[in-house]
């Protein structure tokens, strides 16, 4: 079992004292710690150990993951000890860091960090983007002073292309940590999360305030885990204007073999009416996906044409071409739009059922009056 530290209050402010200085942002994956399980792994760094813990709920889901770090921060090993612990989200994004009972990050000639150098430490370790990722260990600090080379500062032989991204006067501190936190132990955080993925641990994740572990579990569904209707209508849920990317990563996460559903489909369309263009269009794409599609969806989708244009109309057609739709009653739809005053609306309607072949009286009737008037 585990207690309440250190991950009791994972959401709480930073939090520091004589014995012991803590810094995290905030949990967003709200289930009590239960237990505790390592896990070896070959990371192939300069850490110290090779073994990732990883936290669970009573449930067995995983809350969190933690690394113990002990190792030099200079080139030459003058440097004081770096001894911390770090802490990701099971998406693997950055969490927090710990230190152990008396320990504290120090600066030029050893001088310790002060609060506002560890909150620094914090944001920045938390930017997944930071331009360290581009950095050599050798580039932080220019070779003009061969005294430069053991110092774990930002000075006046400092690259000043990195003094944005790093805590002054701890420019190794913060590169070292910054790729311990996005280096291999990440990548093993998400695959350790991987194996533990069902669909009552997805909507979990889907609760998160956090955009980017809500797109995490929505790129981890499709294939992945099973549809069920909970988690089936909580990805439909989040298919609106508000969150484009959010939106399509949901209409993403819905598989051919789940298309099958006639439900599914019914329920996909309902979104159509209430989102952009863009998304009606992606909608549109995603039902191509499907084996068949279901009546009432070709009805109403052969509706929609008469109010639209452009991309989405073409979409729609090729979406009716891929699946042979060829009933009299798609047919008679689509044939009332060759009467349209918009050519670009009934050219398409004409190609469309000229390769259909539609075995229907009345849309021939309509095709070749359309041809007659049009000299085709």
């Amino acid at each position: 079992m585990i207690s309440k530290s250190p991950l009791g209050d994972l959401g709480a402010k930073p939090f520091q004292s004589r014995d012991r200085i803590r810094y995290f942002h905030a949990q967003t994956i709200l289930l009590q710690p239960d237990t505790v399980q390592a896990f070896a792994s070959q990371f192939q760094d300069d850490a110290g150990n090779d073994t990732l813990f990883q936290i669970r709920s009573k449930e067995g889901y995983p809350i969190s993951y933690f690394r113990k770090i002990k190792t030099s921060v200079c080139f030459d090993n003058k440097c004081r000890l770096l001894d911390i612990v770090l802490y990701w989200n099971v998406t693997g994004r950055y969490l927090g860091f710990e230190l152990p009972e008396g320990e504290f990050l120090s600066k030029t000639e050893h001088e310790p960090f002060k609060p506002e150098e560890y909150t620094r430490l914090n944001d920045l370790l938390a930017d997944p983007f930071s331009p360290l990722a581009n950095f050599s260990y050798e580039e932080l600090v220019p070779k003009t002073d061969p005294a430069a080379a053991g110092l774990d500062a930002v000075s006046s032989a400092t690259s000043k292309n990195v003094l944005d991204y790093v805590v002054v006067g701890a420019v190794y501190t913060t590169y070292k940590m910054w790729h311990f936190v996005y280096g291999s132990a990440q990548k093993e955080v998400i695959s350790l999360t991987e194996k533990r993925l069902s669909p009552g641990f997805l909507l979990k994740i889907l609760e998160s305030p956090d955009s980017g572990d809500k797109i995490w579990a929505l790129n981890h569904i499709r294939g992945q885990v099973e549809l069920t209707p909970v988690l089936r209508n909580t990805v439909l849920s989040f298919i609106d204007n508000n969150r484009f990317n959010l939106a399509e990563r949901a209409i993403n996460a819905l598989s051919p073999s789940e298309l099958k559903s006639d439900s599914l489909q019914q329920l996909l369309f309902q979104k159509f009416p209430q989102v952009n263009y863009t998304l009606k269009n992606l909608i549109v794409t995603k039902f191509k996906d499907a084996p068949q599609l279901t009546k009432t969806v070709k009805t109403a989708l052969a509706i929609q044409l008469k109010s639209t244009n452009g991309e989405l109309l073409s979409n729609i057609l090729d979406l009716f071409k891929q699946q042979k739709v060829a009933d009299p009653e798609t047919g008679r739809i689509i044939a009332g739009l060759l009467r349209s005053e918009n050519n670009f609306l009934a050219q398409k309607a004409f190609s469309f059922l000229k390769s259909a072949n539609i075995d229907d009286k009345q849309v021939v009737e309509q095709l070749n009056a359309y041809k007659s008037k049009h000299q085709l």
